[in-house]
């Protein structure tokens, strides 16, 4: 299964600011650890920079077309190519950005765990718009900081 996973203000759509989150919530990041241990995640380059390390406990793959070696991840210079890797590890695919990633991801993914942050924050990155109408909620989880809602794709486009 290819799960997109995000946070982001609610009206906003804003993921980050100069390279981070603009928030610190620590709730929501113990959940993004839940639920992408054990899997595969794919990044793009920048976010690999910003995290500046592979995640443990997860096959990391890194989306780039200018750097062919990171240390402990494999490196595919496109999404199609990232994602027929991932899937060779036969768990779960987790796309944890940056935007770009998201964007290209979006047609392929099956499920969305979107994580709503209540308060606004100024940013320069933001998730893509999507048409709700292709997506179904499944589940929406309410926090005191946050509303995390899962998303199941309607009819699947997957196109891998």
């Amino acid at each position: 299964m290819i799960i997109i996973i995000a946070a982001m203000t609610k009206r906003g759509r804003v993921i980050g600011k100069e390279g981070w989150l603009p928030w610190a919530i620590p709730v929501e990041l113990a959940l993004f650890r839940k639920l992408t241990r054990n899997s595969t995640v794919i990044m793009g380059r920048k976010t690999y920079e910003a995290i500046n390390r592979a995640l443990p406990e997860r096959h990391n793959i890194v989306v780039s077309r200018s750097k062919y070696f990171i240390p402990d991840a494999e490196v595919c210079i496109s999404i199609k190519s990232a994602l027929k890797k991932a899937k060779s590890y036969g768990k779960n695919i987790f796309i944890i950005g940056g935007a770009e990633i998201y964007r290209v991801s979006m047609p392929f993914a099956d499920k969305m765990y979107l994580s709503f942050i209540k308060k606004e924050y100024a940013g320069d990155t933001y998730f893509p718009a999507w048409d709700e109408r292709e997506w179904l909620v499944e589940k929406k989880e309410d926090h005191p900081e946050f509303t995390v809602v899962v998303y199941g794709r309607k009819t699947n486009l997957n196109l891998s």
